[in-house]
């Protein structure tokens, strides 16, 4: 199902202009008296998650929920909390005002445990440790999604053992998804949110000929602040965030009905906060000031060959290999100038994750006229190269004196090795409809290997 009704948002006022040839819209909205259209998934709209091949909802034994932009820009989203807001069953985790979402929780169950994909691709590891360092999931800019579709529930049998939470399968726009009539095509849009003064611009430019080559190209922009306090008549963090996005896309549809498509997606952001609210309580007793500057930094890139044909050996698979990095910095300032000895703490934080793989999915049904079987078969290799690294030092304010000795902690250091790992999989699944009811079988097979470097 899509998302329906929409109401309860927090009190707060948002802008949208937005711009696609040959049409534009603009549109004021506010959360106390919203307005959305229902936008109830129909019997017929066709998911890929549930099975990773296209099939109409109605056929799908799985609880699936499907976002589309028209939703997405009826909700004025900018953030990926916004976009599941109002969807029962899944929340965004919070990790503070510095680091704010780190992951989606679905049924209770979230972190890396929920595998997350963009156009097929996984998003690299969350990882945190300690009150000072957290690597979070940096999703992708709301202006870059077309579409977002959600298995609630379990479903390593496809995914893997990442996926006992469920699947968040994003998808970019194809060239066909913006271009007019005469092949080329557009859309600007800038969303304005006064709750964190936050500004989101996007914009997207599409050609497609008739020969079936199309191409993208995109750019966001976002900026704001910190989110006001309910607890507090003013803001006592506060918070300065930029992302840039950048998207590039290929798409070819060949005379045999065969489809490659080849992306390269790029996002960094940054963070600075200055945080206020937990001075001079519990462990922050003595502490008179504590900044953060953080860094995130994703790149990513796909190619994918559809192919198949109806009453064939494969009527529809898929073959896709990619290379994702991604990287987080973060630095820490932390001065207890009201401690017994006044000290300056300087602290570093960094994570990398580093991850190719490629997997092939093949797809068939047979219908024996009393039975009429799905049969899905797939293989995927995925190497992942991961380091992680600390360091610290402590100042004396009156003396001058320095010393990389933390709480017993010697820095810099590793929590863990720099590690090399490999996954190899294998599934097979069939789904037997037997008219009045079905039944879907699965069997999976893993191999994991990690060697530290």
């Amino acid at each position: 199902m899509s998302i329906s009704t929409l109401a309860g948002q927090r009190a707060g006022v948002a802008v949208l202009v937005s711009s696609a040839l040959p049409m534009a819209m603009f549109a004021i909205a506010s959360a106390q008296e919203p307005e959305f259209a229902d936008a109830t998934a129909p019997f017929d709209e066709i998911v890929v998650v549930a099975s990773k091949q296209p099939r109409s909802i109605r056929d799908v034994a799985a609880n699936v929920t499907v976002v589309e932009r028209a939703a997405m820009d009826a909700i004025l989203a900018v953030s990926t909390d916004d976009i599941f807001r109002f969807v029962p069953g899944i929340d965004g985790e919070q990790s503070g005002t510095r680091f704010g979402s780190e992951s989606i929780n679905i049924r209770g169950i979230g972190g890396n445990r929920v595998a997350v994909l963009v156009d097929g691709v996984p998003l690299s590891d969350q990882f945190d440790v300690g009150s000072f360092s957290n690597a979070t999931r940096d999703f992708l800019s709301t202006g870059m999604v077309q579409r977002i579709e959600v298995l609630h529930g379990p479903a390593s049998a496809l995914y893997g053992s990442s996926a006992i939470g469920g699947v968040i399968a994003t998808t970019t726009p194809d060239p066909g998804d913006l271009a007019g009539r005469d092949g080329t095509g557009g859309n600007w849009q800038t969303v304005w949110r006064d709750a964190d003064n936050g500004l989101n611009n996007t914009v997207l430019l599409a050609h497609e000929n008739n020969g079936g080559v199309g191409v993208l190209f995109g750019g966001s922009f976002y900026e704001g602040d910190e989110m006001p306090s309910a607890a507090a008549d003013e803001a006592l963090d506060f918070r300065s965030a930029r992302r840039r996005s950048a998207l590039a896309k290929f798409v070819y549809q060949t005379t045999r009905g065969s489809q490659l498509r080849f992306s390269a997606l790029h996002q960094d952001s940054s963070v600075q906060s200055d945080l206020n609210s937990m001075l001079g309580t519990g462990r922050y007793r003595s502490t008179t000031a504590l900044l953060g500057d953080d860094d995130y930094r994703m790149q990513l890139v796909n190619g994918a060959w559809q192919f198949g044909a109806p009453e064939s050996l494969v009527e529809d698979g898929v073959l896709r290999a990619y290379l994702q990095t991604s990287s987080v910095r973060q630095q820490t300032l932390d001065e207890r100038a009201a401690a017994r000895r006044p000290v300056s703490i300087d602290r570093y934080f960094q994570f990398d994750q580093d991850t190719r793989g490629i997997e092939l999915n093949l797809h068939r049904s047979i219908d024996t006229g009393v039975v009429a079987q799905r049969l899905s078969v797939g293989l995927e290799y995925r190497e992942r190269l991961t380091e992680e690294y600390r360091d610290g030092l402590e100042t004396d304010l009156a003396s001058g004196a320095m010393t990389n000795n933390l709480l017993g902690e010697v820095f810099p250091l590793r929590d863990f090795p720099k590690s090399r790992s490999q996954e190899w999989g294998a599934f097979v699944q069939d789904a037997l409809d037997f008219g009045d009811f079905s039944v879907v079988a699965a069997l999976r097979a893993d191999r994991y290997r990690m060697r530290p470097r």
